[in-house]
């Protein structure tokens, strides 16, 4: 799979609603049902800093971020 950084960019330039949402609707086309609520802003900021690459984040790590999220709706 081929990653578009531009696309990666201009999604991390989005406001933290906008982020969640459209990570939300991206989780849910997968089959994974996210909370609506967004996340607290420091949440969002780790996602946008591995969006942009700043911040290396495995999948492992992902999934666990993801159900501890998840628990805590």
């Amino acid at each position: 799979m081929k990653v578009n950084k531009e696309q990666l960019k201009k999604l991390a330039e989005k406001s933290d609603a906008d982020l969640w949402r459209e990570i939300h609707s991206i989780a849910k086309s997968h089959g994974y049902n996210l909370p609506d609520a967004t996340p607290r802003h420091e949440d969002i900021e780790k996602i946008r800093r591995a969006l942009l690459g700043s911040e290396k984040i495995s999948l492992g790590d992902a999934a666990k971020i993801i159900n501890a999220y998840k628990k805590n709706k």
